[in-house]
């Protein structure tokens, strides 16, 4: 159950219960008051017809009279009763506009009062009786109770409502934070929340904004280092790749030329250790070649982003005959130098990461560009995504954290998940409109 439902129905349940409590009240409090005023105005009437028939009482019409002043009473009736018990004449009280419902009159309705005055009348022998009678009384507290009880309900249709209003806003500023944390995991460090409302709101949010407002400084220094980071990494590698072409380039070839001088002194062995060592050069070399290609991918890239990895497909081919590349390349706008770089170096990086630790036969990159933004896509069929995988460090960078933060350095996205049947799926994005607007 959320927490809206929760805070609601506790206080709608605190409001009922006060309700019936606040009924019972007011049913106490009624019974003892019709049973005070029904008592008083009883015991009133028997006493002033006690001071009537201790005068001398001649005949039935007198006591006729006495009985009809009784006659509308609120909460008397009287009776004149002969010997033989039958009613001579009665009284009854005045008229209910607005009785009391029966269940109301059978909560507060008092014990019944009854009382009979013997009267003395010379030949003709009877009995005043003087009944209770509250429904007046009642008729008039159930009024005051109905009134009571509505105004109390209505404060408590009042009092929801206005937890209902604050208890909306309150959620509805828990909504913006959670969006505003959503956006921040998101890494858009500029959401803001609105610092008004309630003070402890105002103060939430002004320690959320001030957060952001620090890892957004934060992220654009991280970008810039790593961005720093990428530049030193890159000329580290295009000086080990100058080392190996002038230092290393032609010692082998020296060796090539001694190898060939030795093949051609006539003898057996010399042919033979000539050949073997040429072959062994010659192999040299072509790893060599290979390993200059992938330190300095940017004399690929100046034959465009798709020759680059093509060549790097086929690269890995050579190496993994059994393993089969699929390259889906359409560069609809040419993305910029620095998109083609990152676009390189993340594919190289995810598909030494699936030779390595997948064992794939099949990988599937797809590269695409229009105005707005580059889109970059490696799939594999391998074991999947491994926590290994995760440290891994290789020539493109430092695993998929160097991934990830080559994607933010240029304000892109970059996703890895493990597919549902077999393999990983990588997606990396790059704004291409957004780079040229602050280029």
């Amino acid at each position: 159950m959320s927490l809206k439902f929760r805070v609601l129905g506790s206080i709608a349940a605190l409001l009922v219960l006060s309700l019936l409590a606040g009924a019972g009240l007011l049913s106490w409090h009624a019974r003892a008051l019709v049973d005070l005023e029904v008592h008083t105005a009883f015991s009133g009437a028997a006493q002033s017809v006690r001071d009537t028939l201790r005068s001398d009482v001649q005949h039935t019409v007198t006591l006729r009279e006495v009985v009809s002043s009784f006659q509308g009473q609120r909460h008397v009736r009287a009776a004149l009763v002969n010997e033989a018990g039958k009613v001579v004449v009665q009284s009854e009280i005045g008229t209910l506009a607005d009785p009391a419902p029966a269940w109301f009159a059978r909560i507060i309705a008092p014990q019944p009062l009854i009382v009979r005055i013997p009267v003395a009348l010379p030949g003709y022998p009877c009995v005043m009786v003087l009944t209770s009678d509250p429904r007046s009384e009642m008729a008039e507290v159930w009024g005051h109770v109905r009134d009571a009880f509505l105004i109390m309900l209505l404060f408590c249709i009042s009092t929801m409502g206005v937890v209902l209003l604050a208890l909306g806003a309150a959620l509805r500023f828990l909504g913006r934070f959670q969006a505003g944390l959503q956006a921040i995991s998101g890494s858009r460090y500029d959401m803001r929340l609105d610092a008004k409302g309630p003070p402890e709101f105002a103060r939430l949010a002004q320690g959320f904004n001030h957060m952001a407002s620090q890892l957004s400084h934060f992220s654009r220094s991280n970008r810039q280092l790593y961005a720093q980071l990428q530049t030193a990494q890159e000329e580290e590698r295009a000086e080990i790749a100058r080392d190996l072409h002038d230092e290393v380039g032609p010692y082998l070839f020296a060796l090539q030329v001694d190898a060939k001088a030795v093949a051609k002194l006539g003898t057996p062995d010399a042919a033979r250790l000539g050949g073997s060592v040429r072959e062994a050069v010659m192999h040299i070399q072509k790893h060599v070649r290979d390993i200059l290609r992938q330190l300095r991918p940017v004399t690929q890239l100046e034959f465009g982003l798709e020759a680059a990895l093509r060549d790097l497909a086929a690269f890995w081919s050579r190496r993994n005959p059994h393993i089969r590349f699929e390259l889906d390349i359409r560069l609809t706008v040419a993305p910029g130098t620095r998109q083609e770089e990152a676009a390189y170096r993340i594919v190289q990086e995810s598909i030494s990461n699936a030779v390595r630790h997948g064992r794939p036969d099949l990988i599937r990159v797809a590269v695409h560009s229009d105005a707005e933004r580059l889109d970059v896509t490696v799939e594999d069929n391998g074991g999947g995504l491994k926590a290994s995988a995760e440290e891994a460090v290789s020539l493109g960078g430092a695993g998929i954290a160097g991934m990830r933060e080559r994607a933010l350095a240029l304000k892109g996205e970059l996703e890895i998940a493990n597919l549902q049947n077999r393999g990983v799926l990588l997606s990396a994005t790059f704004p291409l409109a957004r780079e040229r607007e602050t280029a």
